[in-house]
């Protein structure tokens, strides 16, 4: 007669079953904590990028009225300086700003110093090993639209969205745009250098000559003929951002332009002579004072007003189109700062100067930002679109910029990471090949260095 079986369940049996329930509720509160919540802080966030914006110029030309957008900004928003690091390159730190993570987290290191060592400068996506916010975004049905960004050719596939790469405004291919169909409307919106002269003109930005220059070009006589060019590729990054934000609608909208730096770089070359020649003898005898020091920066945003004024308006126009459930983030990746005879911003010793950050919206204190860093931006559009920042990012969301009310409806949250063993895949039948045109350009700012004939 067969042994009667027990109608309660096994010890092992139990045991099974509570693991699986302790993994069900560990993998739903981790997607709880990672999805968007039924209402997030912010329907929508427009990131604007300007390389190389500096605190000081901002403040002198913000307080003679000339940037009425900026001062609103700094008016009725929060606004503060925000902290860079060393090695101080663009690709490097505005991929910190994608991530929000030290670039030994995301891959994309000191193309100087690789380029001098034999080693494959990492342009390609490949080379960076952590997910971008819109790449965050997009796994979790927040359709994004990314312009221009550094380290995004060949552009990685997104589901909810699209990326314009930093290729695309000097190269005619398909291939440097996500997805690929978006090309045909966005392509005939690319300016020459001829179209971009005349714009100059009409938008009142200098065409720097060499026999204007108040001291010899030497490392800035490549920036100066090319000038053109550079502007040529903000105005089609401009154009192509009016047109995609029309066009295709997304929730997280970011757009990045490098004038303010380029310009910046040659700056010092256009400053008044004497002034100059003081200032050099100073600090040569170690006299330089800090009323020196504002003289020089009252004369580098006097050269540089004109771009100022035109990044002003491009912000200006973004403002007018928000609504109030939209967060606006303006910041740049790094200032410069008068050091050893001029305007440079990777000095050799002590931190390299900081760039600007402001958020406006309905939601945003009225205050000073104390303390933020480039690491804090993606957090904070994560935060902003009802997304937990991840602990294995280097920065935190900015919640001393929002109203306390804010943020008591929407307590911030963490989770562990948003990375997967095959995250540093992504994109990997991307080709290995150096863009040489992006080469030609980093040697014409000196980021690196002309190869040895």
């Amino acid at each position: 007669m067969p042994t009667p079986r027990s109608s309660h369940p096994s010890k092992n049996s139990i045991l099974r079953t509570l693991a699986a329930a302790a993994a069900l509720l560990a993998g739903a509160a981790g997607w709880v904590a990672s999805r968007p919540q039924p209402s997030a802080p912010f329907d929508r966030v427009v990131l604007l990028g300007f390389d190389g914006a500096t605190p000081a110029v901002v403040e002198l030309l913000a307080a003679q009225g000339r940037l009425p957008a900026l001062k609103r900004l700094m008016d009725e928003g929060a606004y503060g300086h925000m902290r860079t690091f060393h090695p101080n390159k663009s690709a490097i730190l505005w991929t910190s700003v994608a991530t929000g993570k030290t670039m030994v987290k995301h891959g994309i290191v000191d193309w100087t110093y690789l380029n001098e060592n034999g080693i494959e400068v990492p342009y390609k996506d490949r080379a960076r090993r952590t997910r971008a916010y819109w790449e965050i975004l997009s796994e979790h049905g927040i359709p994004s639209g990314t312009i221009n960004w550094w380290v995004t050719y060949p552009p990685r596939p997104i589901a909810n969205g699209y990326v314009v790469s930093n290729a695309f405004r000097h190269r005619h291919d398909p291939a440097t745009v996500h997805p690929a169909s978006l090309f045909g409307e966005i392509a005939p919106l690319v300016m020459d250098e001829a179209a971009a002269e005349q714009e100059m003109k009409r938008l009142g930005i200098p065409r720097w000559r060499e026999e204007d220059a108040s001291f010899p070009l030497v490392g800035a006589r490549n920036l100066v003929v090319s000038y053109p060019l550079y502007v040529a590729h903000d105005l089609t990054v401009d154009r192509v951002s009016d047109r995609l934000w029309q066009t295709h609608p997304v929730k997280v909208f970011s757009t990045y332009f490098r004038l303010p730096d380029v310009t910046g770089h040659l700056a010092s070359n256009y400053a008044d002579r004497a002034l100059a020649l003081d200032a050099a003898a100073r600090e040569k005898s170690g006299t330089l004072d800090a009323a020196t020091v504002a003289r020089m920066d009252g004369e580098f945003a006097r050269v540089l007003a004109p771009v100022y004024e035109w990044m002003d308006r491009t912000i200006g126009k973004w403002i007018a189109r928000i609504d109030d459930r939209t967060l606006l983030i303006v910041c740049s990746d790094h200032g410069f700062r008068y050091v050893n005879g001029g305007y440079y911003h990777a000095p050799k010793s002590g931190d390299p100067p900081d760039g600007i950050l402001f958020l406006y919206g309905k939601g945003v204190k009225r205050t000073r930002i104390r303390g933020a860093s480039l690491f804090d931006v993606a957090p904070t559009i994560l935060y902003a679109m009802g997304l937990a920042p991840a602990r294995d990012m280097d920065g935190t969301a900015l919640k001393v910029a929002f109203d306390d009310a804010l943020v008591a409806r929407h307590p911030p949250a963490l989770i562990a990471s948003y990375e997967t063993a095959g995250a540093n895949r992504a994109g990997a039948g991307a080709g290995t090949e150096v863009d040489e045109q992006v080469m030609e350009d980093l040697r014409a700012l000196g980021y690196v260095q002309a190869p040895a004939k």
